[in-house]
């Protein structure tokens, strides 16, 4: 299992076939209702500036 810093981004996904990314140089194949999953966490390295203020951020 490999560990990599929050702040990596993992995208772009390739979804021609199975969808995958490539992280240091290894090739991740995902199940298709987990591009989103990726997307997302992309999304908020990213763009933080695109997601709402966090209502709660001493939790």
């Amino acid at each position: 299992m490999s560990q990599f810093p929050r702040m990596t981004v993992l995208g772009p996904v390739d979804t021609a076939s199975t969808p995958h990314f490539d992280a240091a140089g290894i090739k991740y194949e995902i199940d298709e209702e987990y591009v989103a999953v990726v997307n997302a966490a992309d999304a908020e390295i990213t763009s933080p500036q695109d997601f709402p203020r966090d209502p709660l951020p001493n939790l």
